[in-house]
């Protein structure tokens, strides 16, 4: 469908340039113009395409599902009990005797006389010179380092009070006293005019008054200082001596001796022994059994199968449809000119191209 349409549109696009090409007078051909170079209108007829939606009668193939009955045949398996007569060999074990030959060695003790190298010390005394480190005691004179302590006078500046005590007269608050302890007759008894009333009295008191110099005063201070003194000390020296011992040399002299040893010889000898052994026998045995067998049977079976079926069905399909349709249409040509298309009997007849 969308090439037909794409074909029906380039016709129409010729159509409507033909349209064009064709522009003279309404029998064709030139302008009926006299050559003035004016444009003028001309109407034309051409095609123009046109959609339009169709209801369409379509002829379909469906399908549609049907149960039906269907004969196969089926083969199935039946077991079957057969009696089968057996055959196998058996081999039976049975004693027998039978003489064997075999070969055994026997040892032989023979005393023979050997010849060995013997080393026999011999021993001897002889006199050796060997060096020994001899410890020695020696004094000798040395110098060591002693701390002592030397007092030295040094002059230093101290701070001294060079004060003094002065006495002065100070005003000190009274205590009032309690009247009832001096008389029980009240305050008229008492002596002291300020017995039942605040009140301040003069006191004397010392006071020190400071005075802080610097002093020169000369300390005696003790300084440490390392002094060397000779000494005497004691060192023990090893000193070589060469002194003379006797040693025991021990030395070994070869001798060749005799012996007598047992050696042990093997001699072979044949012999022959009976000896029980088992045999296996092969021996024929038959039995019957029952063995179950499979025979193939046949059987016709019904089954139902669904099977799809082709129906034509017509029905209704929404088509787009393009059509040509007629319209008029204003072409614009220019007075003195030819539109090509024309022919050369339009030329000639005098339309001014």
């Amino acid at each position: 469908m969308r090439r037909c349409l794409l074909v029906l549109t380039a016709v129409g696009m010729l159509f409507f340039s033909a349209g064009f090409a064709m522009a003279g007078s309404p029998g064709g051909g030139c302008s009926p113009c006299g050559g003035c170079g004016e444009v003028t209108y001309v109407e034309k007829m051409c095609y123009v395409p046109e959609w339009a939606t169709e209801t369409r009668t379509v002829t379909v193939c469906e399908y549609v599902q049907e149960q039906r009955n269907v004969k196969q045949t089926v083969c199935r398996y039946v077991p079957v009990q057969k009696q089968v007569q057996r055959c196998c060999t058996v081999l039976v074990p049975e004693q027998r005797t039978k003489l064997v030959q075999y070969t055994v060695c026997r040892p032989v003790v023979k005393q023979v006389e050997r010849q060995y190298t013997v080393c026999v010390p011999q021993w001897r005394e002889e006199p050796r010179q060997y060096t020994t480190w001899v410890p020695t005691v020696e004094t000798r004179q040395g110098v060591r380092r002693v701390c002592k302590t030397i007092q030295e006078e040094v002059v230093q500046t101290v701070c001294v009070d060079r004060g003094h005590w002065e006495t002065q007269m100070v005003e000190v608050a009274c205590v009032p006293r309690r009247c009832g302890l001096l008389g029980r007759r009240g305050c008229a008894t008492c002596c002291d005019p300020c017995c039942c009333q605040p009140c301040t009295t003069t006191v004397c008191r010392k006071v020190w008054v400071p005075n802080v110099v610097e002093e020169q005063v000369t300390v005696t201070v003790c300084k440490p200082q390392i002094v060397e003194e000779p000494c005497q000390y004691t060192v023990t020296v090893c000193k070589p001596e060469v002194r003379t011992c006797t040693v025991r040399v021990c030395d070994y002299k070869q001798e060749v001796r005799t012996m007598k040893c047992n050696v042990t010889t093997y001699e072979t000898d044949v012999v022959q022994k009976e000896v029980a052994c088992t045999v296996c026998v092969p021996q024929q045995r038959t039995w019957t059994e029952t063995v179950t067998c499979f025979e193939t049977r046949a059987e016709e079976v019904t089954r139902t199968v669904t099977v799809c079926v082709p129906r034509q069905v017509q029905k209704e399909v929404q088509v787009n449809v393009c059509r040509m349709v007629p319209k008029t249409v204003q072409v614009p040509v220019q007075c003195g000119t030819c539109v090509r298309g024309c022919g050369l009997r339009a030329c000639r007849r005098g339309c001014g191209c």
